[in-house]
């Protein structure tokens, strides 16, 4: 059976404090293994006057002690660490907990009431969806109670609820690198004191690695110097990491549960090494030849929907092309694009790929020139993909995430990626619920409830039918949002086209627009069951801009009555 890392760390402090007891007796120490004999002498050789040694193991709390405290014939008193790894491998350092480490670490209070404030809310969310998948809709709120309930129903995570594990922790990563983002952008001195926690820049810390054979050992001193804040940077590291680099050492930070889906969040820290630039130059190289070898290999699988696999394609092809244009940036998880493309690829007809892959070149261009425009200087430092179902904000619906120095400040920009054949196309923004749409999150104009819920009575006695009832909703709709202010429906529009920065390819045109909706200035006319009895039309700038709002059934009609959906599209003329 496999040792326990501590347990291996326990004995290592426990024979080094024996061994070295008996050295500064002048005793022998032959029979210890290497790793504990190499140590004894590398410590000795610093402190050669040592007239005494305290283990952490003869106190009475020794996890909140220092594995060895050493006394010299000076008076002064030594703090040592010690650690015993692999070669190749890291030490570790303590694992901080979730809802305390940004006041512990970083010494800030306020920042961590706010993880733990957003962290309620997520965490809820996620137990509840799992609640969900084994009683359907549901109205348990009380995280007791919801607990128990996922206790009783996953008490460990199976391949069904994985995912939505995956969803939380990334969740909670990107509310932790929005906090800390905020923080370096105040240049704050908690980064000081996180790094001289973590890094333990107040005691000795010795690393003894051994190899495959007793005599390969080596130990030296682990001390990654004092940075300066300018040395400091943030970043992203696959999909529930985030990092902190201190100069040429590194910190990672990464959200996981302890065990079962009820147990406590722990984040798990690890020192790293931050690629330099050529390192991360042939990561990218790697990838984009991965991709070319995808693209040379296409197969075509005739299929019914390509139209997704259309826009996954382009999401996986701007990636590409962001590694071409920018071979020094950092991908969050390296290869993402490929493991997309190889999912969706085969189902696109190989002259439409071959259309996409040309024209989506032009997008990186005008992406570019946007952001000009709004930063004039700015520096790309990472690109990443976010699955749809990992969005938490349903305002920021970008696909693609780039993070940007700009002014020595920290950005994160949203694209929201488009592929469409032609110009005049419509461009689907969101897919809003019918409870939602008039809800704060929208419109902040009412409820469509009581509306659904006759139009469901009637709909399940025979009365009305599938398009009858979706007629009926759509006209109601429409009425509210013709009797809303400017205000309220300046607010919806805004919302339904989302935060993110919008880039379109049309690939039958090669060519590519990259748009930035800004706040509507002028009136927006409501045009009731416009252009069909089910849509509802929002337009501004004399009718040049417009969102069509189209009332669905979320499931086939075979499938009786389902939740109702609205598709949301935008239409440039």
């Amino acid at each position: 059976m496999k040792k326990n890392p501590r347990l291996i760390g326990d004995e290592h402090v426990k024979n080094v404090y024996q061994a070295l007891l008996q050295y500064i007796k002048n005793e022998p120490i032959d029979y210890y293994p290497k790793t504990v004999t190499q140590t004894v002498l590398y410590i000795t050789n610093l402190y050669p006057y040592i007239e005494s040694v305290q283990s952490k193991f003869n106190t009475n709390n020794p996890d909140q002690e220092k594995d060895l405290t050493l006394y010299l014939d000076n008076n002064q008193t030594i703090s040592v660490n010690l650690f015993l790894v692999r070669k190749g491998g890291r030490i570790q350092p303590k694992n901080p907990g979730a809802k305390s480490f940004l006041s512990k670490y970083f010494l800030s209070e306020s920042l961590q009431l706010m993880f733990n404030r957003l962290f309620e809310v997520k965490y809820q969310n996620f137990l509840s969806e799992l609640v969900e998948l084994k009683l359907g809709e549901h109205y348990v709120k009380d995280i007791k109670e919801l607990k128990k309930l996922v206790s009783r129903y996953f008490p460990k995570f199976t391949d069904e609820i994985n995912p939505y594990r995956d969803i939380f922790l990334y969740n909670l990563r990107e509310l932790c690198f929005s906090l800390l983002k905020d923080f370096y952008n105040d240049k704050n001195e908690g980064f000081f004191h996180a790094y001289n926690v973590f890094f333990m820049t107040e005691d000795v810390n010795i690393v003894t690695s051994y190899g495959k054979t007793q005599n390969d050992v080596n130990v030296e001193q682990f001390n990654p110097g004092i940075p300066q804040f300018s040395d400091i940077q943030i970043y992203k590291s696959g999909k529930n990491t985030v990092g902190i680099k201190y100069g040429e050492v590194a910190l990672t930070l990464r959200f996981k549960f302890e065990s079962s889906p009820t147990s406590s969040i722990k984040l798990a820290a690890s020192y790293d090494k931050f690629p330099d630039e050529s390192e991360k130059e042939k990561i990218n190289f790697d990838t984009i030849k991965k991709m070319q070898y995808l693209l040379n290999t296409h197969q075509y699988s005739q299929n019914s929907n390509s139209s997704n696999a259309i826009g996954k394609c382009h999401e996986a092809i701007t990636y590409f092309y962001f590694l071409k244009e920018f071979p020094n940036v950092s991908q969050v998880e390296p290869d993402e694009c490929v493991q997309l493309m190889g999912k969706y690829y085969s189902l696109v007809k190989p002259e439409v790929l071959e259309r996409l892959y040309n024209s989506t070149s032009t997008l990186i261009p005008v992406v570019r020139e946007k952001l000009h425009q709004k930063y004039n200087s700015f520096q790309i430092k990472s690109v990443e993909l976010v699955p749809e179902s990992y969005i938490n904000d349903r305002l920021d619906t970008g696909d693609l995430q780039l993070i940007l120095i700009v002014n020595k400040e920290y950005i994160v920009e949203s694209i929201s990626l488009k592929a469409l054949a032609k110009r005049n196309s419509k461009i689907t923004t969101k897919n809003p619920g019918i409870g939602t749409i008039l809800s704060p999150t929208y419109f902040n104009i009412g409820s469509m409830e009581s509306v659904v819920n006759e139009v469901k009575s009637k709909f399940q006695i025979g009365e009305l039918n599938h398009k009858e009832s979706l007629e009926v909703i759509a006209a109601d709709l429409g009425l509210k949002l013709k009797d809303a202010t400017q205000v309220q429906l300046k607010r919806g529009v805004e919302n339904l086209l989302g935060k993110a920065m919008m880039a379109v390819t049309f690939y039958d045109e090669n060519i590519s627009i990259c748009k930035e909706h800004s706040k509507i200035d002028g009136n927006i006319t409501v045009y009731i069951k416009t252009p069909t009895a089910i849509q509802n039309t929002l337009a501004w700038h004399n009718n040049l801009e417009a969102i069509n709002l189209r009332v669905k059934f979320s499931r086939g009609q075979s499938h009786g009555w389902s939740t109702i959906k609205l598709t949301s599209e935008y239409q440039l003329k």
